[in-house]
């Protein structure tokens, strides 16, 4: 999977007045595994939207278990 499409796509989508309507203020933890996920998390992480990214398992279990706390 080419991780920095995906990351481009979910920038976009989080930027959707309405799809963020529907998540009500969910926590959006996105773990990035395949081609370029380290750009990918680059791409998130600067979009300076409310978005956490993770490329280890590990990473995104912790993002999890710290936003449900």
């Amino acid at each position: 999977m080419r991780c920095d499409r995906v990351a481009n796509g979910i920038v976009e989508a989080v930027k959707d007045p309405e799809i963020m309507d529907k998540l009500h203020g969910m926590p959006i933890i996105v773990r990035l595994q395949g081609t370029n996920a380290e750009e990918a998390k680059d791409i998130i992480d600067n979009s300076g939207l409310n978005v956490i990214s993770a490329v280890l398992l590990k990473e995104a279990a912790e993002a999890v278990t710290k936003a449900i706390a």
